[in-house]
């Protein structure tokens, strides 16, 4: 099974800009000049929250005490912000462009829910009214009879896909919305209108009763552990 963690695959391809580029980046008009063990521990602090700063210090093995004097450091802090914004627009973009299969949409979601709260709500909150009017505009197209744009099927599949698997690990107020009104839109008139044979409900439950969140977290620190080990 092919694990897919996009955090995880962000933060890889920020370390590797880092370390290969020929000149510091600017974030905000500012330069940011710091070792790449100190660039890599600003961007695992998306992950404190469910996680603790021990933990980020044993997986980039720099001091507790160390990492809590850098997030005192203004260029620190500045690369933590700057990273929810430009993480939330480009998972965005994956999840809108790309299909997943359903355990992929799983070990998505779960580590969607392992991240800081604000990085959490600032990803979901976009991407959700995005969803929820794509999937009132099918159900008015589709009661009156109109034809429902490929385009937007497929939109709908993806994003509804990522969200049922998301409630699984986050629950939120939108699951009455999801299950009463987009659940059958999607089992009774999008899958079937794609001709898509698996029903993500049955293929999501499946490895969701095989497959828990300890367990993936493990092996999201291993994939991590990887990533600092080639860059740290």
């Amino acid at each position: 099974m092919e694990q897919v963690f996009l955090y995880q695959q962000w933060l890889h391809q920020r370390l590797l800009e880092y370390v290969t580029s020929s000149r510091p980046p600017l974030l905000r008009g500012r330069q940011i000049v710091m070792p790449p063990s100190q660039y890599g521990a600003a961007l695992m602090q998306a992950y404190i929250g469910k996680a603790s700063l021990d933990w980020i210090a044993l997986h980039t093995q720099i001091p507790v005490d160390l990492l809590r004097q850098w997030r005192q450091e203004p260029q620190f802090l500045l690369v933590m912000d700057w990273s929810k914004s430009i993480f939330s627009g480009t998972a965005h973009e994956n999840l809108v462009l790309n299909d997943y299969s359903a355990p992929q949409y799983h070990y998505i979601a779960a580590e969607i829910s392992l991240l800081e709260e604000s990085l959490r709500v600032a990803f979901r909150v976009p991407l959700y009214k995005r969803f929820k009017k794509l999937g009132r505009s099918l159900i008015s197209r589709h009661q009156n009879d109109l034809i429902l744009p490929s385009y937007d099927l497929r939109l709908f599949r993806r994003l509804f896909a990522f969200f049922l698997a998301l409630e699984n690990h986050w629950p939120s107020s939108a699951h009455k919305r999801i299950s009463d009104d987009f659940l059958p839109l999607a089992r009774d008139v999008v899958w079937p209108l794609l001709d898509d044979k698996i029903w993500i409900g049955s293929a999501l439950k499946s490895i969701q009763e095989k497959t828990r969140l300890p367990e993936i977290r493990l092996a999201l620190e291993r994939t991590l552990s990887k990533t600092l080990q080639r860059f740290i």
